[in-house]
C-alpha cells in the first residue's frame, strides 16, 4: 500500500515539477530573463528524476525527490520577494510538499514522516512573515510576470494540496476496508501457509521458512506485502502470526512422522508487534507444547530493524523462548541499524541476508566486500549466513565463494503448499553443479 501511495506522489511530483518547470523557462527566456530560468531547469531535472524514479517507487526515491523540490521552491521563493503591490506566492508549493510527505511516509520513517513536513512549515512560516526578506538577491522578475505568477502559483499550490488530502483520503477508506476484511479473513481460516525450502551450499535440505499467502475470497492469492502493514498497524498481526504458527507447528507434527522430513526445520516470522505484545508469549508458548512438536526445528525469524523498538523487552523475551528449545534467526540482516554489541546480546544462531546484498554483489565490488564481511561477522560470531534470493547460478557461486553455506531462493523452488512440498521433496535430487561449486570454492 505505501509503493502505491509512493508511485502516486511521485507521479504527481514529476509532472507537476515538469510542467512548472518547461512554463516557466520558456517564459523568463522570452522576457531575457535567462538566469532566472536556470532555477525551473533545476526543477524540470528534479521532475524528470522523479517520473524515472516511478517504476522503483521506493522510499529512498521519494525522499530524494522531496528534498530536491525543497531545495528548488526554496531559492524560487526567495527570489519571489513581495515587490510593490504583488506578494509572495512561490512558498505555497512549501505547503502540499509537507502534506504529501507526512501522508506518504510511514511513521517509523522519522525523517520523512515528521521532521522533513516540520521543514517544510517552518520554511513556509519564515517566508510568509518576511524573515527571510533581506536574503532576496535583488533580481526579482518583471512586475506583470510576477502578478500573474501570484495568480497562478496560489491556484495551482491549492489544487495540489486538495489532490494530496484527496489521496490521503481515499488512502484511509481502502485501509479500513483492509482491516475489515483482514479482521474476518482470521476468522474465516482465509490465511494458508506456503513453504520455500532452504538448503546447503551441497543441496542437502535444511528445512523451509514458512510464508503467509492470503486466499482472497475474489480468488486472488495476496503475498505478505498486501496486507502484513496493516496487520500490523491494527494489531490484527497477534491473531494472524498466531494462525501461521499454528499451521507450521502442524506441519512440523506432520513432517515428524516420515523418515525424509523427520529432522526439518522450519522458520516462522515473527513480528516485532507481536513479540512487544504482553499476551504473545504465553500463547505461543502453550500452543507450542499442545502440538507436541520439538521445539528445536522451530526457528523463530525477526527483522533486524525491530531492534529498534525496545531491544532489552525483544531480547528477554527471545531469551525465553530460547529456553522452550526455540532457535532465532535475524531476518534482513544488514538493512537496519543494530550494532555487534547488540547482536552478541541476542539468542541469534542464524543471519539472514537481504536479497538486495545478493543482487548487488554480482554488479558492483563494493557490495560484493560488503556482502563478504557479512558472512565474515556470522563465521566469527559462531552463527550461519542463509542467503534470501537467490535466483541465478552466479549468485549462488558468488555465495558459495565467499564462503555461505545456506540457501533459500527461486534458483531453488518457489514458495509452495504443504503438499506440493512434500511432492518437491520426494522429486527432488540435490543438482552435480552445486556440489562441483562446492568442491570448487573450498578448494
Amino acid at each position: 500500500m505505501q509503493q502505491d501511495r509512493t508511485r502516486t506522489i511521485l507521479s504527481i511530483a514529476g509532472g507537476t515539477c515538469i510542467c512548472l518547470g518547461l512554463a516557466w523557462t520558456f517564459c523568463y527566456l522570452y522576457f531575457g530573463r535567462g538566469d532566472l530560468s536556470l532555477v525551473f531547469v533545476g526543477l524540470i531535472a528534479v521532475g524528470i528524476f522523479a517520473l524515472h524514479r516511478v517504476p522503483r517507487s521506493d522510499a529512498t526515491s521519494l525522499l530524494i525527490v522531496a528534498n530536491g523540490i525543497f531545495l528548488v521552491v526554496c531559492v524560487i521563493a526567495l527570489i519571489d520577494a513581495p515587490v510593490a503591490w504583488v506578494p509572495r506566492s512561490a512558498h505555497l508549493f512549501l505547503l502540499p510538499l509537507a502534506a504529501g510527505a507526512a501522508s506518504t511516509f510511514e511513521a517509523r520513517q522519522r525523517y520523512g514522516s515528521l521532521f522533513f513536513p516540520l521543514a517544510c512549515l517552518a520554511m513556509f512560516s519564515a517566508f510568509a512573515i518576511g524573515a527571510l526578506d533581506p536574503l532576496a538577491p535583488g533580481v526579482s522578475p518583471p512586475l506583470e510576470v510576477r502578478a500573474w505568477g501570484a495568480r497562478l502559483n496560489t491556484a495551482f499550490s491549492m489544487a495540489l494540496l486538495v489532490l494530496i488530502f484527496a489521496i490521503y483520503r481515499n488512502d484511509i477508506g481502502r485501509r479500513l476496508r483492509l482491516e475489515r476484511e483482514l479482521a474476518r479473513a482470521v476468522r474465516k481460516g482465509e490465511f494458508e501457509v506456503h513453504y520455500q525450502p532452504q538448503l546447503l551450499s551441497n543441496g542437502a535440505i535444511t528445512g523451509a521458512e514458512a510464508l503467509v499467502r492470503w486466499r482472497h475470497p475474489s480468488g486472488t492469492l495476496l503475498s505478505p506485502d498486501a496486507f502484513i502493514p496493516v496487520a500490523e498497524d491494527s494489531a490484527l498481526i497477534c491473531d494472524l502470526g498466531l494462525e501461521v504458527l499454528r499451521q507450521g507447528c502442524e506441519t512440523l507434527n506432520e513432517w515428524s512422522r516420515a523418515p525424509a522430513t523427520r529432522g526439518l526445520k522450519l522458520a516462522v516470522n515473527v513480528s516485532p508487534v507481536q513479540l512487544l505484545d504482553e499476551e504473545f508469549l504465553a500463547a505461543a508458548s502453550a500452543l507450542i507444547r499442545a502440538s507436541g512438536i520439538n521445539p528445536g526445528l522451530l526457528e523463530l525469524e525477526l527483522t533486524e530493524s525491530a531492534l529498534s523498538a525496545d531491544p532489552a523487552l525483544l531480547a528477554s523475551r527471545m531469551i525465553a523462548f530460547e529456553r522452550m528449545g526455540v532457535t532465532w534467526a535475524l531476518d534482513d540482516f544488514g538493512t537496519g541499524y543494530s550494532s555487534l554489541s547488540t547482536l552478541r546480546a541476542l539468542p541469534v544462531r542464524k543471519l539472514k541476508i537481504d536479497r538486495r546484498f545478493v543482487d548487488e554483489a554480482v554488479k558492483q565490488e563494493s557490495a560484493r566486500r560488503l556482502l563478504g564481511k557479512i558472512v565474515e561477522i556470522s563465521h566469527v560470531m559462531g552463527m550461519d549466513a542463509l542467503a534470501e534470493g537467490v535466483e541465478t547460478v552466479e549468485q549462488r557461486d558468488l555465495l558459495v565463494g565467499l564462503g555461505c553455506t545456506h540457501f533459500q531462493g527461486y534458483l531453488f523452488a518457489r514458495p509452495m503448499t504443504s503438499a506440493a512440498f512434500r511432492q518437491w521433496l520426494a522429486e527432488y535430487r540435490p543438482s552435480q553443479q552445486m556440489a562441483d561449486a562446492l568442491e570448487e570454492a573450498t578448494g
